[in-house]
């Protein structure tokens, strides 16, 4: 009797909540997919050049694997394969539940991951740095467009404002990684936490940088490079201001995938092109960036997970 006791609570014991957010999360996933209005994006597709389209997601692919890398550095950087694995199907799943759930529900998995409290806080402070870095990136595209690349018809002293708080932004989210004196004031300000910390050289924080540099601009290429598919002409700074702008409110816990915000930004911010031709832009990022970006990432993120699980067996 006894001895069931123990077994039963060892049991309650092994069930992890963590385990059922990314259920939860996977089947979201899967319910998205298959409540996606296919014969609308079959239009979109049509209009678009296939080689275009091709190259499009090649630089959607080009993206996870650098986001990868990235995540990779950020967790750990340990030169070992097995980590390696670990840390890129960690990343891809996220990044999969990521794309397609309100509030970006895929970061909470990668803090999720770790075990002790102390590195799920610093894992969370590593999620927030990342993030910081990709939206500064995104808001100082933002702020270049309206500048330089007349994306909205406004005062240039707010496109300095926009350029400037990019800028800031991403200056903050380096901090984070590359300041053990930021870390320290965080665990005085709370008093209760213990954050776990890692000392990165500068050669880290540099490639960290320069990943997150290359990663945000094979995505602005990805749209670009749909936008001419389908004989949308305007400039690749144009282009990218109008995606960066509808990228920062799709980071809003407004609507699944940014479905109808994407739309709005893009008829606003591209008033001088034809409706039918912006909405099936709209579309063709939906479907390359969020659904095929989601399958892809989804699919190598549950491989890299399978090969690192083998290895340890």
């Amino acid at each position: 009797m006894l001895k069931l006791i123990r077994n039963n609570k060892i049991e309650r014991k092994r069930f992890s909540w963590f385990f059922l957010l990314r259920l939860t999360g996977i089947v979201i996933f899967i319910i998205v997919i298959l409540n996606v209005d296919l014969n609308a994006i079959w239009q979109n597709i049509k209009e678009v050049n296939p080689g275009y389209l091709a190259l499009a997601l090649l630089f959607q692919i080009i993206l996870l694997i650098v986001k990868g890398i990235r995540w990779h550095i950020l967790n750990d950087g340990h030169k070992d394969k097995m980590a390696f694995f670990k840390s890129m199907g960690e990343f891809l799943e996220s990044y999969a539940i990521g794309v397609i759930t309100p509030g970006r529900l895929g970061e909470l998995l990668k803090a999720g991951y770790q075990k002790k409290k102390e590195n799920i806080i610093g894992s969370s402070i590593r999620v927030l740095a990342e993030r910081g870095m990709d939206v500064g990136f995104f808001v100082f595209v933002a702020g270049s467009a309206v500048l330089w690349g007349n994306l909205i018809k406004i005062q240039p002293i707010w496109g300095i404002v926009i350029l400037t708080s990019g800028v800031l932004i991403a200056g903050i989210a380096v901090l984070l990684i590359s300041s053990s004196l930021i870390i320290n004031w965080i665990e005085k300000l709370s008093k209760k936490l213990t954050i776990a910390k890692k000392e990165r050289s500068t050669r880290e924080v540099f490639y960290i940088v320069l990943l997150a540099l290359i990663s945000n601009t094979a995505y602005f290429f990805s749209c670009y490079l749909l936008a001419v598919g389908i004989k949308i002409k305007m400039t690749f700074l144009f282009t990218s201001g109008g995606v960066a702008i509808a990228g920062l409110f799709n980071m809003l816990p407004i609507t699944v995938m940014g479905m109808g915000t994407r739309e709005l930004t893009f008829l606003y911010v591209f008033d001088e092109f034809q409706k039918t031709q912006i909405l099936a832009l709209s579309g063709l990022i939906f479907l390359v960036a969020q659904i095929g970006g989601g399958i892809i990432s989804l699919l190598l993120g549950q491989l890299f997970l399978f090969i690192n699980k083998k290895q340890k067996i």
